[in-house]
């Protein structure tokens, strides 16, 4: 059920908030794990004993993991790194792994490998990492193992982040499952949250996506340089608005529930380096890469050669966290090579002026979105080569989609909307999620503008799902 539909907007929502909040406050955490479990069951019920089954599981871990010692605490840690690695690797990486072994098979002339596919579960990925930050937490002695099994579901389950996202850390939610203070100015200001994430994914990135598909949809000699470029840039515009509006959406639910979640994005597109970037886009997951990867591999501090070496590994895995397919794992070593590229040549790049600098940076991100976005290698070649040199088309292309000409009226006033709700927010600079505007909630009226528009919007046009579900 994603928030990106009628349903959840309309229906789920609206009874979620209204029974959360007419019960005692000591029951919300039991209505949001039910109206969690209920909305994880609805996408994949299949899965949600799976799912279950490894809370309980991390929920025991943890708790043995902290009350042994010496060796027996290093077991239990590899014992549950192993259970969330191998299922991990078993859901998202065998269906690839048999097909790769079948090629080869096909090359010596081999019977094939008979495999029924398996299905990947929602979330997985996300939960994963979820699950082990919280085991390596305990074991680290950074935070303590949940003394309630409800409440460790709840942080696991919670709907607006279980199914794509933000990756969160128990220790940072752990004291807001005791005690959480809530008011009407919160719960305003959490509903322009989602309103404009909302707004972000419907108007901008599924406008945009029109343009990408149709451009990455193209055989190679229908696609000249200027449409190369034209599908590259929407793409670019589309996975950001549609990731961070996803990441909006989740912040303003969670903060309708009373809950306040760190920031997922921090306008990317601005840096001035690669290194940069990464520390503005998907925070939730470059913070995970690098305080349970990079850090213990080394880091930086065994020299430089050392340092580029785990940024390339830490980046690599980046890469097929996304998705099992080589064109994944050349996104996430083209990011590796150029940012050990850049921390080689930053004396020479600082003096460069930051706006060129800015540029640059933009323009390497979009060509990576190429390869991230490409169905294969040879598309991706193709695409880039393209963008590089000069290139007509050898054939006509087909005209854009008809569709996407009626949504600039509709671009043009949630603009104007969303322009207007912004100046009332001030922008968060720390790492609270909360839009502080002690004026906003007597303002509501924006925002269910906004969100009215873009509910209307979304009743006649086709569902576009989000990019990150798949991953």
């Amino acid at each position: 059920m994603p928030f990106s539909t009628l349903l959840f907007v309309c229906g789920f929502l609206p009874w979620c908030l209204i029974t959360y909040w007419l019960v005692p406050a000591r029951y919300r955490n039991w209505v949001a794990l039910a109206f969690s479990v209920a909305f994880y069951a609805w996408g994949g019920p299949r899965f949600l004993p799976v799912v279950l089954a490894l809370g309980a599981a991390d929920f025991w871990l943890a708790r043995a993991i902290a009350r042994a010692e010496g060796r027996s605490r290093k077991t239990l840690l590899a014992l549950a790194l192993a259970v969330h690695g191998g299922i991990l690797v078993y859901f998202k990486y065998s269906n690839f792994a048999v097909a790769q072994l079948n090629e080869l098979t096909a090359i010596f002339a081999m019977n094939p490998y008979h495999w029924v596919d398996v299905a990947l579960p929602i979330g997985i990925s996300f939960l994963t990492f979820e699950e082990v930050s919280y085991v390596v937490d305990v074991y680290r002695g950074d935070a303590e193992p949940a003394k309630r099994g409800g409440h460790y579901l709840l942080f696991l389950m919670l709907f607006p982040h279980s199914i794509a996202g933000p990756i969160f850390r128990w220790k940072d939610l752990a004291s807001q499952f005791t005690g959480r203070v809530t008011s009407a100015e919160q719960f305003w200001a959490s509903m322009a949250r989602f309103s404009f994430g909302l707004a972000k994914k419907i108007l901008v990135a599924d406008s945009a996506a029109i343009l990408a598909d149709h451009v990455f949809g193209l055989v190679p000699a229908e696609v000249s340089s200027a449409f190369a470029w034209a599908g590259a840039a929407a793409y670019a515009v589309q996975i950001y608005f549609d990731f961070s509006g996803y990441s909006d959406m989740a912040i303003g639910l969670g903060g309708m529930l009373g809950f306040t979640f760190k920031e997922n994005f921090r306008e990317p597109y601005a840096a001035a380096s690669l290194a940069e970037f990464w520390q503005r886009w998907h925070i939730s997951l470059s913070s995970w890469l690098r305080d349970y990867l990079y850090i213990p591999l080394g880091g930086n501090r065994k020299g430089n050669a050392r340092a580029e070496l785990n940024a390339l590994l830490v980046f690599a895995a980046s890469g097929i966290w996304h998705g099992a397919a080589w064109n994944f794992l050349a996104w996430g070593l083209y990011h590796g090579i150029l940012v050990a590229l850049e921390r080689r040549s930053e004396p020479a790049l600082s003096r460069l002026p930051k706006l060129l600098r800015c540029c640059l940076t933009f323009l390497a991100v979009v060509a990576g979105w190429v390869i991230f976005r490409a169905k294969d290698l040879s598309q991706a070649r193709s695409m880039l080569s393209s963008m590089a040199f000069m290139r007509s088309a050898t054939e006509v292309p087909t005209l854009l989609p008809a569709e996407l000409f009626p949504r600039v009226a509709t671009l043009a006033t949630a603009g104007a909307l969303a322009f207007v709700l912004w100046r009332m927010v001030v922008r968060v600079r720390d790492e609270s999620s909360t839009w502080n505007s002690p004026t906003l909630w007597k303002y509501p009226a924006f925002s269910l503008a906004l969100l009215a528009l873009t509910l209307g919007h979304m009743a006649n046009t086709k569902y576009m799902p989000l990019i990150y579900f798949k991953f």
